[in-house]
């Protein structure tokens, strides 16, 4: 049954023009991005292309990619989950036969599926200078893994906030503050305060940081993994408790 609320999420996204806009939107600014990167190594020396170019393509490109998703995945959230509860649609779902979880797990798919396209992008545009370049694809693919991390968890904090209220616009807003709040927590330096290792740790920018890095970590992993549940937990107390204002 998961699978098919995924499915039904992810059909309805290509069935209109949003999903096809989307993907065509975002090859066109990476591939400007990829553009900018080539030409910054053009005439280089072989040493200084091979050193710096993979870490120029994995900052640049995933880079721009994170801040594409953190656009638009509270948007999609928003109306994944915001939109049946808006449109009076939420009580027919529910009261099928199937619980809470699912259907919360179904649109969590849904969304993942929807994001692993625009970290493919990326990825293929990287790899096709495979051949013409020192190309290293497992950094490529540790960028990919946490670009995909990230925005599945950007999906799990859109979900929560979209149990918040019934429109999706104020679903999305709130989304945009959490994200906001999860990527500034460990700027407290620009507060006078020193900073510390918890706020450090909270920040997503600074586990993704790693992968882009080609860097696989357990607890950048786990970081994901762990606020990816969180969020998802707390997403699915708001709805068992129908608090929606």
């Amino acid at each position: 049954m998961i699978a098919a609320i995924a499915a039904r999420d992810w059909l309805a996204a290509f069935r209109t023009p949003l999903g096809w806009v989307l993907l065509a939107a975002t090859q066109a600014i990476l591939g400007y991005v990829l553009l900018r990167v080539l030409d910054l190594f053009t005439g280089a020396e072989p040493p200084v292309r091979s050193a710096g170019l993979n870490l120029e393509l994995t900052h640049n490109l995933f880079g721009t990619a994170a801040a594409l998703l953190l656009l638009v995945v509270p948007l999609l959230a928003a109306r994944s989950l915001g939109g049946e509860l808006r449109d009076g649609t939420w009580p027919l779902l529910a009261g099928a036969p199937i619980s809470l979880g699912t259907i919360l797990l179904g649109k969590f798919l849904g969304l993942a599926l929807l994001v692993l396209p625009l970290c493919l992008l990326p990825l293929g545009l990287g790899l096709t200078l495979i051949g013409a370049a020192q190309v290293d694809p497992g950094m490529l693919l540790a960028a990919a893994l946490g670009l995909w991390l990230t925005g599945l968890l950007f999906a799990a904090v859109g979900l929560f906030a979209a149990t918040l209220t019934r429109q999706p616009v104020a679903a999305a807003v709130a989304a945009y503050g959490l994200l906001v709040l999860l990527s500034v927590v460990n700027r407290t330096e620009l507060l006078g305060a020193p900073q510390l290792g918890v706020l450090d740790w909270l920040a997503w920018s600074q586990h993704l940081f790693w992968f882009l890095a080609g860097v696989v970590r357990t607890s950048d992993l786990v970081y994901f993994v762990g606020l990816i549940a969180l969020f998802l937990a707390l997403a699915h107390r708001r709805l068992e408790n129908a608090g929606l204002d």
